[in-house]
């Protein structure tokens, strides 16, 4: 009896997902410990320049996630770095300009971990405006974690149903608006 019960205790184990972290280039996160911040880059990848930074809620292994832009024929698009202490740094390109918040004048001008680069490739699928990248790490490629998060990445637009910075300020001065209207008339 015993043995039926540790059995179904590992299958159940096997069929449990770990963690499902979704993110954008705005700062929106699903699964992160809350959204992304702009602050100075924790591995001095990019001097001067504040860059968008996601709390994982476990270490994960440090190194960079590289992601290939198919349309463009496969050039390298943006950099996705764990730090190896928990953190996660989104830095995208600026061929559009510096639109959104993870857009970064040049790309991290170091491999990390510095000295020892730990490296894994994936390419965006869909279309302009809808594109994005899925990434599993397998054991010690970079953002692998005990828990066996996955990662989807999506970049220009924000994380379908949450609306971008400017539609949520928009949104937010209409409802102020009309509470004030409403006090108004009392």
């Amino acid at each position: 009896m015993l043995a039926a019960v540790l059995l179904g205790l590992a299958l159940c184990g096997q069929a449990l997902a770990g963690p499902t972290i979704w993110v954008d280039e705005w700062g929106h996160g699903v699964g992160t410990s809350g959204p992304g911040v702009l602050a100075a880059d924790p591995t001095g990848g990019v001097r001067n320049w504040d860059v968008l930074i996601y709390d994982l809620g476990f270490q994960g292994t440090p190194g960079d996630l590289q992601v290939y832009e198919q349309r463009s024929g496969r050039k390298l698009a943006e950099i996705i770095r764990f730090t190896g202490q928990g953190e996660m740094v989104f830095y995208s390109n600026n061929v559009e300009g510096l639109n959104e918040p993870a857009d970064t004048p040049t790309p991290p001008q170091n491999a990390w971990p510095v000295g020892a680069l730990n490296a894994a490739q994936v390419d965006k699928t869909g279309s302009e405006g809808d594109s994005r990248a899925l990434y599993q790490p397998r054991a010690g490629q970079p953002g692998w974690d005990a828990s066996g998060p996955s990662y989807t990445f999506f970049f220009k637009d924000p994380l379908p149903g949450v609306p971008e910075p400017a539609t949520a300020a928009l949104l937010t001065l209409g409802g102020l608006a009309a509470l004030l209207r409403r006090r108004g008339r009392r």
